[in-house]
């Protein structure tokens, strides 16, 4: 788990980098969506980590794995700029609007989106799990 989420924080600037800046110095939204992903990527990095710490703790594991799938859907939510959150600029995130930009030509957000449902349907799976087991 902890894995996945340090493959999906390296995708943005290393796996598949999104666009450079501009000529300007500014830069375009798949940029800021790229940066939410790295954040996001954090964040469940730290709660699977919690959750592996504390794993004899029920509710750390019941929490922790909501907070994990809810996150993994802002992975999606945020460059498809349906996340109803702004980004650093005020503007709603999202990616480049040509084909030809980077964050298409990597597929950054696809590769991400594609990491984000593993590490959802895993939270999933032992949010399941974790409800079956009988207790001590």
């Amino acid at each position: 788990m902890g894995g996945s989420a340090v493959v999906l924080f390296l995708v943005p600037k290393y796996v598949a980098p999104v666009c450079g800046p501009k000529e300007d110095g500014s830069h375009m939204a798949c940029y800021f969506s790229g940066n939410a992903v790295m954040k996001l990527a954090a964040a469940i990095f730290i709660i699977t980590l919690l959750m592996i710490l504390l794993s004899k703790i029920k509710i750390v594991k019941i929490i922790g794995a909501i907070a994990t799938i809810v996150l993994s859907a802002y992975v999606y939510l945020i460059p498809h700029g349906m996340s109803g959150l702004e980004n650093e600029m005020g503007k709603p995130f999202g990616v480049c609007k040509m084909d030809t930009m980077h964050c298409h030509v990597h597929h950054t957000f696809e590769i991400a989106t594609g990491i984000a449902v593993v590490i959802g349907l895993l939270m999933v799976f032992s949010l399941i799990s974790t409800f079956l087991k009988k207790e001590d």
